[in-house]
C-alpha cells in the first residue's frame, strides 16, 4: 500500500462513499477485509474496557471518519474487549471541557492538545503522561517531538504539522485582473480593491467562532513581527518585547484594516466556520483563511465550481523579508491518572505500528502533514504550497510560544474590534495584561 495522506472529510476522489459502494466492489472488499483480519486477528485480551477519547469537531462529512468511526471500529475488531467512547466539541468549548474534567478527576483516557507552551499547564498539573518511552516516538519526527517536550520528557504522539493559509479561488482573481498571487501587504490589499471592484467579496470568515480569528492574525504576525525579531516570543518572557510594542499593534491594525475597508463578508460575527467554508465552496467570497487542516472541507463541491489554491498573507512591505507559518498540528496525549493504562498502550501500539490496518486508515485519512518516516504526504496543493515557501523562513504558530490564554484573549477581544466596540491597542493591551496575569510579571 502507497502511504499517502489525504484530509479526513469529504471531498475526496480517494475517498469512498461506502452508502454509494458499486456492487461490483464487493469482491475485492470482502478479500480487502479478509486481508484486514489476517493482519489483525482478534486478540482476547480479558476483561471489558472502555477507553475515553477527546478531539475537536470533526468536519461534516458522508464518509466514515476516523476518530468517529474507523478507530473505534477497528480497535474493537482487534481487541474485542476494549471499547472507545468519543466526544467531539468545538476548539471554543474543547479546551475549557477538557481543562474541567481534569479538574473534577474525570479527565479522558485519551485526547488530542496543542503543542509548546499552551500545553504547560497540564504537563505542570500532573494530568499527562510522559510518553517518552513509547516504542514508536523514534518513528516521528525529532523536531516535531520535541514541541511536546518538558524538562527532557515527551508528553505526546506528535501526529504531524500544519500551516494557516488563505484558500483562493483563481477563478475570482483571473476574473477581476489578478495575474500573480500578492508578494507584500500593498499587493494584497490591491487584490482585495480588483475583487470588491469586480463584484466580489474578497473574504469569508466565520468570526462567531472566535477560534478562527488567528488564522488570519497569525498569518499576518509571522512576517510583521517575527521578520525583524525572530525572538521576539522569548523576549515576553524576560520583559524586553511585550504585545503592546509597535509589531503588534500593525498586526493588529492591518488585519483590523480587512474588516474597515469592507473586505470581509458582512455579518462575520454571526457565522460559524463550517457555514463561512461554504461561502467560500459557493462562490460568495473569493478568499478564507484557513489551514491546510481544511483541506478536505474546502475542497468539497460547492455551488459553483472553481479551481482552488493557496497562498500566506504577505504582510511584509515591498522590501521587507516575508515570513510564514509551519506549525505541528495537534498531538496524542494521555491521561495520567486513567486506571486504563495497559488497554491504551494496546491502542497506541496498534494505531502507531507500520502496517497495521489502523494505522494504513490513519495515514488515508489524517489531514496533517506526516512527520512519520517513510509517510509522504500526496496531496498536491500541499506540495505546491510548501515548494513556494520552501526558500523562506518559517515560524510555528504564534500562540505555540505563549502561556495557554492568551490566544483565547486575543480571539474575543478582536471580535470587539469587529463589532466596533475596541481598538487595536485595546486587543494588545489585553494580551499582554494576561501574559503576565500567567506568568506572574
Amino acid at each position: 500500500m502507497t502511504l499517502s495522506l489525504v484530509a479526513c472529510g469529504s471531498g475526496n476522489d480517494n475517498k469512498a462513499d461506502d452508502s454509494n459502494a458499486d456492487a461490483s466492489a464487493a469482491p475485492a472488499a470482502t478479500a480487502a477485509a479478509d486481508a484486514d483480519k489476517d493482519a489483525a486477528p482478534a486478540e482476547d485480551s480479558g476483561e471489558e474496557v472502555t477507553l475515553s477519547l477527546m478531539v475537536t469537531t470533526r468536519p461534516t462529512t458522508d464518509n466514515k471518519d476516523f476518530y468517529l468511526d474507523w478507530l473505534p471500529e477497528l480497535v474493537k475488531e482487534k481487541y474485542p474487549n476494549i471499547n472507545i467512547e468519543v466526544e467531539q466539541l468545538p476548539t471554543d468549548q474543547y479546551k475549557q471541557t477538557v481543562k474541567l474534567k481534569f479538574a473534577s478527576g474525570q479527565g479522558p483516557d485519551i485526547f488530542t492538545w496543542w503543542a509548546g507552551l499552551q500545553a504547560q499547564d497540564l504537563v505542570d498539573a500532573g494530568y499527562v503522561r510522559d510518553m517518552s518511552d513509547f516504542s514508536q516516538l523514534g518513528k516521528f519526527s525529532k523536531s516535531i517531538a520535541d514541541s511536546y517536550s518538558f524538562d527532557g520528557k515527551t508528553y505526546a504522539i506528535p501526529l504531524g504539522s500544519s500551516f494557516l493559509t488563505t484558500w483562493y479561488n483563481k477563478d475570482a482573481f483571473t476574473d477581476a485582473g489578478i495575474d500573480k498571487i500578492p508578494e507584500n501587504w500593498d499587493e494584497f490589499l490591491a487584490a482585495c480593491d480588483k475583487l470588491k471592484a469586480k463584484g466580489y467579496t474578497p473574504i469569508t470568515m466565520g468570526d462567531k467562532q472566535s477560534f478562527v480569528i488567528q488564522f488570519g492574525v497569525y498569518q499576518i504576525g509571522a512576517s510583521a513581527i517575527y521578520a525583524d525579531n525572530y525572538d521576539f516570543d522569548k523576549q515576553l518572557f524576560t520583559g524586553e518585547t511585550k504585545f503592546t510594542d509597535p509589531a503588534w499593534i500593525d498586526t493588529i491594525n492591518k488585519y483590523k484594516t480587512l474588516y474597515d475597508k469592507g473586505y470581509i463578508i458582512e455579518n462575520s460575527l454571526g457565522l460559524s466556520q463550517e457555514q463561512s467554508r461554504q461561502a467560500y465552496l459557493d462562490g460568495k467570497a473569493a478568499m478564507i483563511f484557513d489551514g491546510s487542516f481544511g483541506y478536505d472541507a474546502l475542497n468539497k463541491q460547492g455551488a459553483v465550481e472553481f479551481e482552488k489554491g493557496m497562498f500566506a498573507i504577505p504582510s511584509n512591505e515591498a522590501d521587507k523579508e516575508f515570513v510564514y507559518n509551519l506549525t505541528p498540528s495537534n498531538g496524542i496525549f494521555v491521561s495520567a491518572n486513567s486506571k486504563n493504562q495497559e488497554a491504551i498502550d494496546k491502542v497506541l501500539e496498534y494505531w502507531f505500528t507500520e502496517g497495521t490496518p489502523l494505522f494504513e486508515k490513519w495515514v488515508e485519512l489524517s489531514s496533517d502533514i506526516p512527520c512519520y518516516e517513510g509517510v509522504e504526504d500526496k496531496r498536491p496543493l500541499i506540495q505546491e504550497y510548501l515548494d513556494r515557501y520552501k526558500d523562506y523562513k518559517n515560524i510555528y504558530n504564534l500562540n505555540n510560544a505563549w502561556p495557554e490564554g492568551v490566544s483565547d484573549m486575543m480571539c474575543t477581544k478582536f471580535q470587539e474590534v469587529i463589532a466596533g466596540d475596541a481598538t487595536a491597542e485595546d486587543v494588545c493591551n489585553a494580551m499582554q495584561s494576561k501574559f503576565e496575569e500567567l506568568t506572574d510579571k
